[in-house]
């Protein structure tokens, strides 16, 4: 009897590990970085801000490193001794109308956030990989517009070092 109930226990948890892994969660600091050894020393370059935005360069590069650093899986470095360098620009911030009441009275609102960040080798420049234009929309209210700037640069930043994990 105390031998069916082990089996029975051992198949309930091989089931949770299927269903788990199934659903594509992974733990971060134990999913392998797909950047090879020789690019674990990382800095970033530049981030380039055409925007009239002047927060939105220090809160992404802030936001970058905190990111990289709560997943473990990068070292950052200075830029003479990185391995990597990330080159990160930033293409629109934008704001727009989303809903109109019936008076043509804005009731909601869409802010748009669109980055690229290309990783090169620190040793001869060559592109390790590219994002490719990334995008992130996020609706909100009147008065909510800081928390929302805060919100898709977060987003942005997450989907960019996701995207780099998968890829690189």
């Amino acid at each position: 009897m105390v031998v069916v109930k082990s089996v029975k226990k051992l198949a309930l948890l091989l089931c949770v590990v299927f269903a788990v892994s199934a659903c594509g969660y992974h733990n971060s600091e134990t999913e392998p970085n797909r950047v090879g050894k020789q690019f674990r020393e990382v800095a970033i370059a530049k981030v380039e801000n055409p925007t009239l935005e002047r927060w939105l360069e220090p809160k992404i590069r802030s936001m970058m490193r905190d990111e990289i650093t709560r997943r473990g899986q990068l070292v950052w470095a200075d830029k003479s001794k990185a391995e990597a360098l990330f080159n990160i620009r930033i293409i629109e911030l934008s704001d727009g109308s989303r809903i109109l009441g019936d008076q043509d009275v804005t009731l909601k609102y869409d802010m748009t956030l669109r980055v690229e960040m290309k990783v090169n080798s620190a040793n001869d420049g060559s592109l390790i990989w590219s994002s490719g234009p990334l995008e992130v929309t996020e609706s909100y209210y009147t008065g909510e517009e800081d928390a929302t700037q805060q919100l898709v640069t977060k987003l942005m930043v997450r989907r960019l070092v996701d995207r780099m994990n998968q890829a690189y």
